[in-house]
């Protein structure tokens, strides 16, 4: 089942990687990754995961962590199998 998350994080060197790392630590696939710089401190992430646990118990998990300001689970998402399997969002500075 695929699930979508907002992430809002310091703009802090390792952030992201630790975000990663606990999804990936949590048993989830990561799907897709879109990311913005709403401010010159901090980055708003959204991570689409696939996996057969609990997220919102991967929320909970990820609020703990200290660069965290922010965590949202969104409307869940349903793939078509005429989708691409893969696609990334790209920001320009």
């Amino acid at each position: 089942m695929s699930q979508r998350l907002h992430i809002e994080l310091d703009h802090i060197e390792g952030a992201l990687l630790r975000v990663l790392g606990t999804v990936e630590r949590r048993g989830f696939a990561l799907l897709e990754l879109s990311a913005g710089k709403p401010d010159a401190e901090s980055y708003a992430l959204q991570l689409t995961l696939e996996g057969a646990r609990d997220a919102e118990v991967l929320c909970r998990q990820l609020e703990r962590l200290v660069d965290v300001r922010a965590v949202r689970l969104l409307p869940e998402l349903l793939l078509s199998e005429s989708e691409p399997s893969f696609h990334a969002t790209w920001l320009k500075s």
